[in-house]
């Protein structure tokens, strides 16, 4: 075959693509039908036009090298006020069925996968679609044979309102996520049965009735919102009932929309230009995310509220100035469960969004009870309290930005939840400058050889304070008294009865007295300063394991019965939960839960919040409260117990400070 005949059968085969671009057609189209952009590319993409011309049908983009979109567009002004497959994109190739089925998209992968992006939902299966027709107002529609409508475009609405259409109560108008990203964002403005509402992930942060512009005419329920000629308002059901109405001036062309920055805005097109007649909220501090997460908005200026520090627009956000705490992930990481939780303080001038949209979560309630409810809840991430009506607001995830004190009504307390780190192991190790895998490999025999010499060092050194306590003591059994013995450099030291009793001079030296007993000065013989408090047990020969009582106490919540007797009600109820809750978090078992000084002077002084104490990692005070009391129960005998208190003794036992805490 010659090139000339090679060439004419290609120009056949390929001249219907090349020349050929479907025409547009006016108002209705019948079906079957389909197109693509590809198709109509003479045409931009436009396949049909409305009879007053003011609207048209295409497959087109918005940019170039950018996906393309079923969309319908004011010709005027280049306006697009609806599309349809927002969330999938297509290719230029791809196309668009019309069927007695309704209107579908279909889109082909590059492994020749064919998959449906967008059709017509909520279709009678028993409807047959004749034809589709662009009205003069913008509408798309679906109609039968007989011209019935089945379907049409603004009953499911994209990011704007035009004049003419209404929407039913339910229907929501969501905004872009992006200026070339035109899937569905987080902001949406939603009509419900008594009024126009802004949300950010379903939480509300802007009203039409509670617009110094708008006004509220009627009581009945609201059924339809819509855009005229006037203005914007909304209706009862008999579609002239006026119940709220934002007045405008006249227009030819109107839209509202609903930016994807969370502003809604109203604009009218005159002589070739839009002109904004309607934006809100206005105060741009209202808005939800105008600052990111936690970034604080004051008079329209971001930055970080008290206690965090950072850039708000960057991508780490705000967070806390102190580097042992860290913001929680929102149920994410369920090991956060276990940690500690610390409440950051924001002050009394700052304030959330949402808390003028919504109840409280638990009215009449304390401010430590509030903390309590959202310490319980993983997507908690923060608190607003309200002094004066004793309200509690809870900020869930996603969390949005805080206002400053000029953008609200009302004053709340403010807290942040975080949770308490520890970076130690790092420091530890970017000090000793030794890797980890280092020990993993050591050799084996090593490591054994390692074990082998310090227990039996162990041993050998036990079986010798064992003989010491025996013959010192005067006992058969020393089992404990091995535990009062065994000095470990570094950690607190035991000190018997007798110890205590020298190194007080028999307890003559009186330096105080406190709700437990009386306190003594002592030298010990390395001429170690001590306070000894003797603890009487007033009223019952037996003695009690303090913080135990305490803890149960605190459990029953009968905090006032372990204050001291002669302060004859001078101290609430409320003080002393606070000096229970504090002392019982100094308890837990795991240092690393237990606060640092500064953080225990802060809640002492009401500066923070004070930490709930946690059950779990006080739990050993049951064991050692439990040998406490049955040393306690040695009848007929003066022998000294392992606490080093005899049962005939009228007195508690005197102890260090370690042996009444307990282990630490």
């Amino acid at each position: 075959m010659g090139s000339s005949s090679l060439f004419l059968f290609f120009s056949s085969a390929l001249l219907p693509y090349l020349c050929l671009s479907g025409p547009i057609t006016i108002q209705t189209i019948k079906q079957p039908f389909t197109a693509s952009h590809f198709q109509y590319i003479d045409q931009s993409g436009v396949f049909l036009i409305s009879s007053n011309g003011n609207f048209t049908a295409s497959i087109s983009n918005f940019e170039e090298n950018s996906p393309y979109y079923f969309c319908i567009t004011h010709v005027l002004s280049h306006a697009i006020i609806w599309i349809a497959n927002r969330n999938h994109p297509i290719s230029d190739s791809d196309k668009l069925y019309l069927t007695s089925n309704g209107l579908s998209i279909n889109t082909t992968d590059n492994s020749s996968n064919t998959s449906v992006a967008w059709s017509t939902q909520g279709l009678n299966s028993s409807s047959q679609v004749s034809a589709m027709r662009l009205q003069d107002s913008g509408n798309l529609v679906l109609l039968d044979r007989n011209n019935v409508s089945l379907w049409g475009s603004f009953d499911h609405p994209t990011d704007t309102i035009v004049m003419g259409q209404g929407l039913a109560v339910g229907t929501s108008v969501d905004c872009y996520t992006a200026d070339n990203d035109r899937s569905d964002g987080d902001y949406r403005l939603v009509v419900t049965a008594g009024d126009a509402v802004l949300q950010w992930n379903r939480m509300s942060y802007w009203k039409l009735s509670a617009e110094p512009k708008g006004s509220q005419d009627s009581l009945v329920p609201v059924s339809f919102l819509a855009l005229n000629d006037t203005g914007l308002f909304l209706l009862g059901s008999d579609r002239s009932t006026v119940v709220i109405k934002l007045t405008l001036g006249p227009a030819n062309f109107r839209v509202a929309k609903l930016g994807f920055d969370g502003k809604f805005r109203v604009s009218k097109f005159v002589d070739k230009n839009w002109v904004q007649e309607f934006v809100s909220p206005a105060d741009e501090c209202k808005i939800p995310l105008i600052c990111n997460k936690m970034g604080l908005c004051t008079s329209g200026r971001c930055s970080c509220p008290p206690n965090f520090h950072g850039d708000p627009l960057s991508k780490s956000g705000c967070t806390p100035t102190d580097a042992s705490l860290a913001l929680p992930s929102g149920c994410i990481d369920r090991k956060e469960s276990n940690s500690s939780v610390f409440y950051v303080n924001l002050g009394s001038e700052l304030d959330y969004f949402a808390n003028e949209f919504m109840a409280p979560a638990k009215r009449d309630i304390s401010l430590l009870a509030c903390q309590d409810l959202c310490t319980r809840n993983c997507s908690c991430l923060g608190i607003f309290y309200g002094n004066s009506s004793a309200s509690c607001y809870l900020l869930e995830n996603p969390l949005g930005s805080i206002m400053g004190s000029s953008s609200s009504s009302r004053k709340r307390l403010g807290y942040m939840k975080t949770i308490v780190v520890s970076s130690r192991a790092n420091k530890l190790n970017e000090a000793t400058g030794f890797p980890i895998v280092g020990l993993i490999l050591l050799p084996s025999s090593g490591v054994l050889l390692i074990i082998i010499v310090v227990l039996g060092f162990i041993c050998w050194r036990r079986n010798r304070l064992y003989r010491t306590a025996k013959s010192k003591l005067g006992r058969s059994d020393s089992s404990s008294s091995e535990l009062e013995i065994i000095s470990v450099p570094g950690l607190p030291v035991r000190f018997n009865y007798e110890d205590l009793e020298a190194a007080t001079e028999s307890f003559s030296t009186q330096i105080g007295s406190g709700g437990f007993g009386t306190v003594y000065r002592g030298t010990l013989p390395d001429k170690s300063v001590v306070a000894v408090k003797k603890i009487t047990n007033a009223g019952n020969p037996r003695p009690a394991y303090f913080p135990l009582h305490a803890l149960e106490m605190h459990e029953k919540k009968r905090y006032s019965e372990l204050a001291d007797s002669r302060l004859e009600r001078r101290v609430t109820n409320e003080e002393v939960e606070k000096l229970v809750k504090v002392a019982l978090c100094c308890l837990h078992e795991d240092p690393m839960l237990r606060p640092a000084m500064v953080s225990v002077v802060s809640m002492l002084e009401g500066v923070s919040p004070v930490t709930e104490p946690r059950q779990e990692s006080l739990n050993f005070l049951r064991f050692y409260g439990r040998r406490f009391s049955e040393a306690s129960r040695i009848e007929g005998s003066n022998e000294r117990n392992e606490f080093g208190f005899s049962s005939s003794d009228k007195l508690m036992s005197c102890m260090s400070a370690q042996q009444l805490s307990g282990p630490r």
